[in-house]
């Protein structure tokens, strides 16, 4: 078995009064709804979330204002060419600057149709995958506990 590391990205910002979080639009390999995420890179966790957000969402490092490691990670695995594959991404909670606004067009692997800062809910209801939802839950409280 093969293992991948990796990081799982919660961002959000705040617009008119509330929290806003960043969902996308996938549509290699599966179409559905999923958070930004990504293979590791140079094993730096913080720089792979700066390089995944602004590969995926053309997000630059300047409208980032925090980075946070949450408790909860994704892991998952799948067979690629018959051989079992366990992926293990850390999660991360990212605060993003509010005037940002998300670009999928520069994607360079043409990952993803199209991303939104969309309310709590409204992500809720369209990410594809279960253990996703668990880690928005798990910022969510995170940010309540910073109120």
């Amino acid at each position: 078995m093969r293992t991948e590391k990796g990081v799982a990205i919660i961002a959000y910002k705040k617009s008119r009064g509330s929290n806003r979080f960043l969902i996308l639009k996938r549509k290699k390999n599966w179409e559905g709804w999923e958070i930004p995420k990504g293979h590791l890179e140079e094993d730096d966790y913080r720089e792979t979330v700066k390089i995944e957000l602004k590969e995926e969402t053309g997000l630059n490092e300047s409208e980032i204002k925090s980075i946070e490691g949450l408790e909860e990670d994704l892991e998952w695995s799948f067979e690629d060419d018959g051989e079992e594959v366990k992926r293990e991404y850390r999660g991360f909670l990212v605060e993003i600057k509010e005037e940002a606004f998300v670009d999928t067009s520069d994607n360079p692997s043409d990952e993803h149709e199209t991303g939104f800062f969309m309310k709590q809910e409204d992500v809720e209801s369209l990410l594809t995958y279960d253990n996703q939802k668990e880690l928005l839950e798990e910022a969510i409280t995170r940010l309540k506990a910073l109120d």
